[in-house]
């Protein structure tokens, strides 16, 4: 009994220097991809493929953000960028930019498959993207590094994101409309608090895809579908799609990948 015991010590020991490793390797990656702007109106510096880790501050905070650049990027030729809002379950005491799983965010494989580049800001327990959260302006400040940093087409910037970060958009569509090409939510319900969202603003040429499942235990799959058909009229850009199965996360199921790569097609399309 004592030998199992010591052995089971020794297992648990090993499997915590492996996650040290790995976080200390993710770490330094993530650290070492980062640029500075090069200071000079369209001039940019080389940049690895692969995850940057940046900051910004919101308020007194000094917020972090991950960049993907995808392998087919060439500083020489403007490249779309896709903002990327998580959920709240990532809002945890402290910011979740060192646990090396982020890289596993589904978002991230539009980045090859359509060459664009990836913003992923991270919210926290205290710092959530709601209300009149500062992080909404500070997201906007993390685009403009984005621009300094990367050939990145102005024209061509979209915004979305899942659960919390799906309702976050609609300030965007709100608030700033002139900064994207289009919007995009998953498991999102279409409301934000007590502002009531300007669906005038989604139009056919600054597009929402949304996409819910129907059995979403979070939010009423057929109270969003209602809100959909009482404003689609005024949305005139809102495609609404639907998942069958999957519930409120299924974008992180064995199959949502593909899904992501499905609706974020459609809004990157030319």
């Amino acid at each position: 009994m004592g030998s199992r015991k010591f052995v089971l010590s020794v297992l648990l020991i090993l499997l915590s220097c492996m996650a040290t490793a790995q976080q200390e390797a993710w770490l330094k990656t993530i650290t070492g991809n980062a640029i500075e702007s090069s200071g000079k109106l369209y001039t940019y510096l080389n940049a690895s493929p692969g995850y940057a880790l940046y900051f910004s501050y919101a308020d007194n905070i000094r917020e972090p953000y991950l960049v993907y650049v995808p392998k087919s990027y060439n500083r020489a030729h403007p490249t779309s960028l896709v903002v990327f809002l998580h959920g709240a379950i990532l809002a945890r005491d402290s910011f979740q930019y060192k646990d090396p799983a982020i890289a596993d965010e589904p978002i991230f494989s539009i980045g090859d498959t359509f060459n664009t580049i990836v913003l992923f800001p991270f919210a926290r327990a205290d710092l959530k993207w709601a209300g009149n959260s500062p992080v909404y302006r500070t997201i906007i400040m993390m685009i403009h590094q984005a621009i300094e940093r990367y050939n990145i087409d102005k024209k061509r910037i979209f915004i979305g994101g899942i659960s919390m970060g799906g309702i976050a958009t609609y300030w965007y569509v709100n608030h700033h409309p002139e900064i994207f090409a289009g919007f995009y939510t998953f498991s999102a319900m279409p409301k934000l608090g007590d502002e009531a969202i300007k669906f005038e603003n989604i139009t056919k040429g600054k597009p929402l895809y949304s996409m819910n499942a129907k059995d979403d235990p979070g939010f009423s799959y057929t109270e969003v579908h209602t809100i959909y058909e009482q404003h689609k009229d005024e949305a005139k850009g809102w495609h609404f799609e639907t998942v069958e199965k999957g519930g409120h996360r299924f974008i992180y199921n064995s199959d949502g990948r593909q899904y992501v790569k499905s609706l974020l097609g459609m809004l990157l399309k030319p």
